[in-house]
């Protein structure tokens, strides 16, 4: 992946990703609690074309990176997480953490083009989906991922599609992108 570069008429700019979850959903399917959260760990180049609000427009497109986040398939060992900016998600391992919580593992390569700011970059993905019991249901104690997956698969594979809810940009992370 090409590295961003500051130019005369360019500026230079890179993301830390924040270590809280990027985006977030929750839901309630008959007697199960879901809740789902993305998280991305690692560090966006970010390039914008030179002028007074160059910061501000770097900001906005970074806004992008969590927008139009979509899980499917949460009923299955391989759920697929995509993303409207094109980003490109491989799964690489799943673990479960006993009793309600499984987390899908792997690299999402990002590069896209917002508004002439150009923000490419590698990072790691963890999906964690979480199914605990409402009411006066207590969890069932089955502390295997397969056991776990028999007893939600059903709610799960009920949900289809989740669209993930974007957290806010943190403009702090934002910094100017010093030459190596």
């Amino acid at each position: 992946m090409m590295v961003a570069a500051e130019t005369d008429d360019h500026v230079a700019f890179r993301y830390a990703l924040p270590p809280t979850p990027l985006a977030s959903a929750a839901m309630e399917i008959g007697h199960v609690a879901v809740t789902v959260d993305l998280r991305l760990t690692g560090d966006l180049d970010v390039l914008a074309t030179a002028g007074p609000d160059d910061r501000t427009r770097a900001l906005t497109a970074l806004r992008t990176v969590a927008k139009g986040l979509m899980v499917r398939g949460l009923g299955s060992p391989t759920p697929s997480v995509s993303a409207s900016a094109g980003h490109r998600f491989t799964q690489s391992h799943h673990d479960f953490r006993a009793p309600n919580t499984i987390t899908f593992t792997g690299d999402c390569a990002i590069g896209f083009t917002h508004r002439a700011v150009t923000i490419q970059g590698s990072a790691t993905y963890a999906l964690s989906v979480t199914a605990l019991p409402t009411g006066n249901r207590t969890p069932v104690p089955d502390d295997t991922a397969s056991g776990w997956f028999l007893h939600h698969e059903k709610e799960l594979a009920s949900i289809g599609i989740v669209l993930l809810v974007a957290a806010p940009v943190t403009p702090a992370r934002l910094t100017p992108r010093r030459p190596a």
